[in-house]
């Protein structure tokens, strides 16, 4: 065999073998850091707050309406699960972070009568991959990580978030009428709450708009009139 030959053969299978173990080294960097770090477990489980103040859901605003009807479905999910679920023990919920202490969750027991009342935990003392989102049972003293029911639970309460803004882009949409003359009440944070003048029921009736023109929206104060033309807000 020319030597050159052999010697451009070594090298190759060095070189190889070399981007064989990097690839390996990177496969288990990266499958570490998926287990390890809580903010992609976190996007991974696709956990929403909805306690958060101006709720938003996907770049997609949340009315108070509709995030007190997703908390309340949110509870009504989780007990009915819990319910269903007896024999594998109480079930837990972890809904959020403790903003008094760091490093703390907070934990719902999923059981009618019992889902206002909040444990704190810290996340050390916690199974191995719990975050938020995530269902627990208590074996002993000790809590243990559900990661089927957790799956279950997320889709449950994923669907209903889709299915809820479904319902809340109906109902602005009918709120907003061609014709009618609005008056504003209150603003703040991207968000207008108005009056419906126009109200064929001969009441006042309120919305709070969050698709209003950013132009408008910044001069608008309490009492200024918009009619809604054209499929738009315009000055009155």
């Amino acid at each position: 065999m020319n030597l050159d030959l052999a010697n451009d053969l070594f090298n190759n299978l060095k070189e190889n073998k070399f981007v064989q173990n990097f690839i390996n080294e990177l496969s288990n960097y990266l499958e570490k850091k998926l287990i390890t770090n809580s903010d992609i477990s976190e996007k991974d489980n696709i956990w929403n707050n909805l306690l958060a103040d101006n709720l938003e859901i996907g770049n997609q605003k949340i009315i108070s309406k509709y995030k007190d009807e997703m908390l309340l479905e949110r509870a009504n999910i989780l007990q009915n699960y819990a319910s269903k679920t007896k024999d594998k023990g109480e079930m837990y919920y972890i809904y959020d972070r403790c903003t008094n202490k760091e490093n703390t969750y907070n934990i719902c027991i999923c059981e009618t009568g019992k889902s206002h009342k909040v444990i704190t935990s810290e996340i050390n003392e916690l199974p191995k991959g719990a975050n938020l989102g995530s269902v627990l049972r208590k074996q002993g003293e000790k809590f243990i990580l559900e990661k089927e029911d957790t799956e279950f639970i997320k889709n449950q309460i994923n669907n209903m978030i889709k299915e809820k803004i479904k319902e809340q882009n109906q109902y602005l949409n009918s709120k907003r009428r061609e014709g009618h003359i609005y008056e504003v009440e209150e603003k703040y944070s991207g968000r207008i709450w108005l009056y419906d003048l126009n109200n064929k029921e001969g009441r006042i009736e309120g919305i709070e708009e969050i698709e209003f023109p950013e132009d408008l929206y910044n001069t608008a104060k309490k009492g200024d009139k918009f009619i809604y033309q054209n499929g738009k807000y315009q000055k009155y």
